[in-house]
């Protein structure tokens, strides 16, 4: 009789025991879960705060009103016009149909009711620009001969109205228009112009391999599921047997590159100039390669930024890609190593 007592109370014992386990490895359980709940917001924050970054914008755009409102928000897509000038041309028409293309809309190249409605823009369209003293250390203007370039430390912008309209993706003519009171040389640092608000852009997500369209005279980036990212105008050889075709690959990668000039390759101007040696010309917007060389596995062969914006894909080059700056670094910073450039017709 005693044992069983024993027992009895022992098993009364256990039976009180056992509501207070279940309570504390149901807390224990909540709070697993809050610190996992947090570990996980502060991981995926910065994307979590995107997407509410992006929601805010579509909730804050407006309709479109004219074509320079057009190139901008295209260029804000990454969908190039070139440089932006309020004129509608064949460099805007080909961004709009890349655009469309990339959002699934009707492939017409015009500004239709279907793109209206899906391409929209967000203030401020346009910003004010205060220069500094950095601005005005940042220019000078280029010497006619090749011999006296060779001989500066750095290729700088030839005005500040060309380097407004460079950094602002513009014409400097549009720039002008823009500031119709402003006398470009009287400027001194702590003045103000107005530009559009075009940051720089950077393709997302990641670019698998480039496309160049020589009769289209257009180069295009795309995901490796085959997405167009980004798209912009190129300028290709003048000479039919200087252009590429088919698979090339980027073989190196420089910002800020310097140029090498060669006699045996610019024959006319080293005949010209009497030059007979080789020399380097230093980095800066006005190098004759811009501000980026992508090197290619074809020998002397590259895509570079250029000193003249403006006429990317209206003239032609020896034989290299030329790009406008500004998408220039946009796509030294979109491709790698060993990824296939691929040249057709």
């Amino acid at each position: 009789m005693p044992k069983k007592t024993t027992t009895q109370r022992a098993s009364k014992s256990r039976r009180h025991k056992r509501p207070q386990a279940r309570w504390t490895k149901h807390w224990l359980t909540r709070i697993i879960a809050a610190l996992i709940t947090a570990a996980a917001v502060y991981y995926y924050w910065p994307q979590l705060r995107s997407l509410t970054d992006v929601s805010k914008h579509q909730l804050s755009a407006r309709a479109i009103n004219d074509t320079a409102e057009l190139q901008i928000a295209l260029a804000r897509e990454g969908f190039s016009p070139g440089s932006i000038d309020g004129a509608s041309g064949s460099q805007t028409r080909a961004a709009l149909l890349a655009y469309q293309t990339s959002h699934g809309l009707p492939r017409s190249g015009a500004f239709d009711a279907d793109t209206a409605q899906f391409l929209q823009i967000q203030e401020p369209v346009f910003i004010t620009r205060r220069l500094g003293t950095e601005d005005f250390a940042a220019i000078g203007r280029k010497p006619p001969s090749w011999r006296a370039r060779g001989e500066l430390d750095r290729m700088r912008y030839n005005s500040l109205l060309e380097m407004v309209a460079e950094q602002a993706q513009c014409d400097p003519d549009f720039i002008t228009d823009l500031n119709p009171s402003i006398n470009w040389h009287q400027l001194a640092a702590g003045d103000s112009v107005r530009i559009p608000n075009v940051p720089p852009f950077r393709v997302q997500p990641a670019a698998a391999y480039v496309q160049i369209r020589l009769s289209k005279r257009t180069l295009r980036v795309f995901s490796a599921d085959h997405r167009l990212l980004f798209h912009c105008p190129v300028s290709i050889a003048r000479r039919v047997d200087k252009r590429p075709s088919g698979e090339l690959r980027v073989k190196v990668r420089v910002d800020q590159p310097n140029y090498t000039f060669n006699p045996a390759i610019l024959t006319g101007t080293a005949q010209r100039e009497g030059i007979t040696n080789k020399f380097m010309i230093q980095p800066g917007p006005n190098n004759p390669v811009g501000t980026v060389w992508i090197g290619l596995n074809l020998p002397s062969y590259g895509i570079h930024g250029t000193p003249e914006p403006e006429k990317v894909g209206r003239t032609e080059s020896s034989g290299c890609f030329r790009l406008a700056n500004w998408n220039a670094q946009t796509l030294l910073d979109a491709v790698h190593l060993d990824m296939p450039i691929y040249i057709e017709p």
